[in-house]
């Protein structure tokens, strides 16, 4: 999954995803939005900084396609909410040149949907259940991220440490693949 960043450090939790698509507003709100993918699917969707604000804004406004950094935030319901992080253009040759000079860098030309998510696994009978400790900034603390991967993790035993690939599918995410990276993690 091109461009995903590799991890700060071996061990890093992390939920990162990459998705194409397109923002529209929600009526009556602010800082809120749907993001539609380029396959239709549409998910709710807020800027996960605050410096994003305007940039969310634009995006909106403007329609244009982008490619956007996400971290999935489970919502009531089963529905998959996404934090936006980051903002790319679409690659330059794919970029319309009616359209105004685009704010954003633009993406790779080989850039793919995906997700990476590393955390600890705890595997039952058709999904994985992964918790995604977050970082605390400053005295906020983050109750660790429960995500749910529907798919099998062969030789996965409750407690380990896995670096994990993920497709969506509506509002799932796809278990594609996985790497053990430590066993019994407390």
């Amino acid at each position: 999954m091109n461009p995903l960043p590799p991890p700060a450090h071996p061990y890093q939790f992390r939920a990162l995803g990459l998705i194409k698509g397109s923002l529209k507003s929600i009526p009556k709100t602010y800082a809120q939005a749907t993001l539609v993918a380029s396959d239709g699917a549409e998910y709710p969707a807020t800027p996960g900084r605050a410096e994003l604000l305007g940039p969310f804004e634009h995006c909106i406004k403007s329609g244009h396609t982008y490619w956007y950094y996400v971290q999935p935030q489970p919502r009531s319901g089963g529905a998959l909410g996404l934090s936006i992080i980051r903002i790319l253009a679409l690659p330059e040759e794919e970029q319309d040149p009616e359209w105004e000079e685009e704010p954003f860098l633009p993406a790779p030309e080989d850039t793919e949907e995906g997700f990476n998510i590393r955390g600890i696994v705890e595997p039952h009978d058709g999904f994985v259940e992964v918790t995604v400790r977050r970082k605390p900034q400053g005295t906020k603390q983050f109750a660790p991220l429960q995500l749910r991967l529907e798919g099998f993790l062969p030789g996965a035993v409750a407690g380990e440490f896995w670096d994990l690939l993920a497709e969506r599918e509506g509002n799932k995410l796809l278990l594609v693949d996985g790497t053990r990276l430590l066993t019994a993690v407390a």
